[in-house]
């Protein structure tokens, strides 16, 4: 079990990017940056912290990537349940963190530190659910989900598109429920399409 913690990372890895998340997303709370609307005709800002909502995602990549196949194929129990576990606890872990960071906080600190576990749960969903069919590279399904976020604009002033969900403010309803079916739906592909052999 140790063996297979460490070499999952869980013992490093996922507490470093723990630590990370808290830290960078505790620094940045008051700062709200705006890109240029390439496609909609408005700008929408966003806190600086969503685009650190995406280490617990990278995270979890490489923590599913740090595998031996050729031994674990041979291993007497099943692993694939002790991953899914793993990467899952971790995700509602971190967003669990930085909801109850938002009781030590300024009101637009709460507001943002709710947006960050939406966020995270969110861009987790998406790696996981690209892990199964991209491995080290379902990284990037998160990261261009952001990058689009940003640019996509909104349809009219702080108002973004529904389906962008990471510039939506904390209480709306829609962007929480979107988060969440992403989530499960990534924890169910990593389920029932974790490769069994090497890409």
């Amino acid at each position: 079990m140790i063996w297979w913690l460490r070499q999952r990372g869980a013992l490093g890895l996922l507490p470093a990017a723990l630590v990370a998340f808290v830290l960078s997303v505790g620094l940045t709370l008051d700062v709200v940056v705006v890109f240029p609307a390439f496609l909609g005709d408005f700008a929408v800002p966003t806190e600086l912290s969503n685009f650190l909502c995406l280490i617990p995602s990278v995270a979890l990549v490489v923590c599913l990537e740090r595998r031996l196949p050729s031994v674990e194929r041979s291993a007497v129990r099943r692993l694939d349940a002790r991953d899914v576990t793993l990467v899952a606890g971790f995700a509602v872990l971190v967003s669990a963190v930085a909801m109850a960071m938002s009781a030590a906080t300024s009101t637009l600190g709460q507001e943002a530190m709710w947006t960050a576990a939406r966020n995270n749960l969110l861009f987790c969903g998406l790696a996981l659910g690209g892990w199964p069919l991209l491995g080290h590279r379902a990284t990037l399904v998160p990261v261009f989900w952001m990058i689009h976020s940003m640019f996509l604009g909104g349809r009219s002033l702080n108002d973004p598109y529904p389906w962008v969900i990471v510039t939506e403010k904390a209480h709306v309803t829609h962007a929480a429920m979107g988060a969440a079916a992403v989530f499960l739906a990534g924890v169910l592909s990593l389920t029932c399409f974790a490769p069994r052999t090497d890409r």
